[in-house]
């Protein structure tokens, strides 16, 4: 019997899933056209409102085996459960928004605040000293390159549209092939959504268990059904590139699912080659999906159990646009305890749900503007930044500065040597050099005593050392060292052990199977 990967595979599908059920139909209910309300959510450009998206993941036992194991366990911790709440969104285009939220997880709750324009993204966080800015676009330092940019500028907004009327084209396509949910209801309502009063149709949608694979399954059949629609769409896309050929061209994108956009006189050719390709790998996905079912159907029906499900409630006013939506999925294998598949899954479920209210839809939106204080943190000053600087530009009772210390151990610091020397004597001695600029500190000479003196700023500690001596003064005090300060090569070499303690951390081998060698590593967090 053939063993298929469920895990990988099955997840995938639900996500495939969600994305197209929540708001599925191809036959109007209750005088709402489905197809028209799916097709106008695409042409949404501008709007004000909230969105809240929810998480609960239960990891596997081995997952959580591993996480312990790698001392991580906290990390897993935030990715099992949090909640983002979005508050006075304000989309005026794919350039130009702003907003507030919060991000609810492991005890912690921070909020923040976005704005951006084509030009800046301007970030604020609670506990943060500084805002952190990124600059979208070059600066222009003469007339040619303001002459380019511009161009590049006015590509980039032309593309932006091309793919929006790709976007119709594909989605109108896939949309009117989708079959109903198993549960749909439509029915009259009258809700609040921003201060407002909507009058519109309430919608109810749902699949749970195996109606997600029969539903899988029927909207295969339809696509395969319907080549007629297939070629159609083929037939736009193409003559679309074909009319933007110049455009793609001068942006080197003119690669398209045709290959390279052909000539008008190849145009049948090419797109017979193209609805053979597509209902090929259709048919194929399709036979595979049946011999899941006919080879491992008892499989299948864990996979697919009733604790698995998707729903969406909706809003929809008189425009067809989504003024509410709630939609919440889930999927939870039930699997005997001795099934192989318990090693493949890293959850034993997944629980999500979305929900949002839109106001102002396609109306004039306003969103806040961007602007970058003079002490703000910029891309550059980000990348730059060891971990313990830039946590020191969050406050130290926030639960910014928790997450990044305590969670995300943003302070941990590792250095691994392929050139550390073990001595006869068993001692391990490594570049000093190397050793400080990694770890973010400096390394000077003072001219007048010979001393070396090396500045650890995250610890603010100064430890002075002299070549041919095991002499060493940390922060004042005297120590002896395991091994003098020694040159090789040109390269100050000390001891790795003593090194490691004077900045906080711990230094050991690390052998793999098969390495006679090994790595030598100093790892430390402050």
């Amino acid at each position: 019997m053939k063993m298929y990967r469920w895990g990988k595979q099955t997840f995938g599908l639900a996500l495939l899933v969600i994305v197209l059920i929540v708001v599925a139909g191809c036959q109007a209910v209750g005088g709402l056209d489905f197809n028209a309300m799916l097709k106008q959510s695409l042409k949404v450009t501008s709007y004000e409102g909230t969105e809240t998206i929810e998480f609960k993941l239960t990891p596997s036992t081995a997952w959580t085996d591993v996480a312990v194991e790698d001392d991580e366990p906290e990390l897993l911790d935030l990715l099992t459960h949090f909640k983002l709440q979005l508050d006075h969104v304000k989309v005026a285009d794919d350039n130009n928004m702003s907003m507030d939220g919060r991000l609810d997880f492991s005890g912690k709750s921070i909020g923040f605040s976005m704005k951006t324009d084509e030009k800046l993204l301007v970030i604020e966080i609670e506990g943060a000293l500084k805002p952190f800015v990124f600059e979208l676009e070059e600066p222009v330092e003469d007339e040619l390159e303001e002459e380019s940019s511009s161009d590049e500028a006015l590509n980039e907004q032309n593309l932006v549209e091309l793919s929006k009327q790709m976007m119709d084209i594909v989605g109108g396509y896939a949309i009117d092939n989708l079959p109903n949910p198993t549960t749909l209801t439509v029915v009259p309502a009258q809700e609040s959504v921003g201060g407002e009063t909507v009058t519109g149709l309430r919608v109810h949608a749902e699949l749970n268990g195996k109606e997600i694979w029969t539903w899988m399954n029927t909207y295969l059949d339809a696509l395969l059904s319907d080549k007629e629609g297939l070629r159609e769409m083929l037939t736009s896309l193409f003559d679309l590139l074909n009319d933007q050929s110049e455009l793609l061209d001068t942006i080197e994108a003119a690669e398209s699912i045709f290959g390279s956009i052909p000539e008008e006189d190849m145009k049948a050719d090419e797109i017979d080659e193209a609805v053979e390709e597509y209902v090929t790998m259709l048919t194929d996905y399709k036979a595979e999906l049946e011999a899941m079912e006919k080879e491992e159907p008892e499989v299948l029906d864990q996979m697919f159990s009733k604790e698995t499900y998707v729903k969406a409630d909706l809003l929809v006013d008189s425009k067809l646009d989504m003024r509410k939506s709630v939609i919440e999925m889930s999927m939870s294998p039930q699997l005997p305890e001795d099934s192989e598949l318990n090693e493949e899954l890293t959850f034993e479920s997944v629980w999500i749900k979305i929900s949002s209210e839109k106001w102002n839809v396609n109306g004039e939106v306003s969103p806040e503007v961007p602007d970058a204080p003079e002490d703000a943190l910029d891309t550059e000053d980000l990348f730059m930044l060891e971990g313990y600087q830039l946590l020191s530009n969050f406050s130290k009772g926030s639960d910014s500065y928790s997450l990044l210390r305590d969670d995300l151990h943003i302070t941990r610091q590792t250095v691994v040597y392929d050139n550390a020397i073990l001595t006869p004597a068993g001692i391990t001695i490594v570049p000093l050099r190397e050793t400080t600029e990694q770890l973010g500190g400096t390394l000077t000479k003072d001219a007048a005593t010979g001393m070396l003196v090396v500045y650890d700023e995250a610890t603010g500690r100064t430890i002075s050392l002299k070549a041919g001596s095991k002499q060493a003064i940390v922060d004042g005090q005297k120590k002896t060292w395991a091994f003098p300060t020694t040159v090789v090569g040109g390269v100050t070499y000390v001891a790795a052990r003593d090194l490691a303690k004077a900045l906080g951390g711990q230094a050991t081998w690390e052998f793999f199977e098969d390495d006679e060698m090994g790595l030598f590593v100093i790892e430390r967090e402050s």
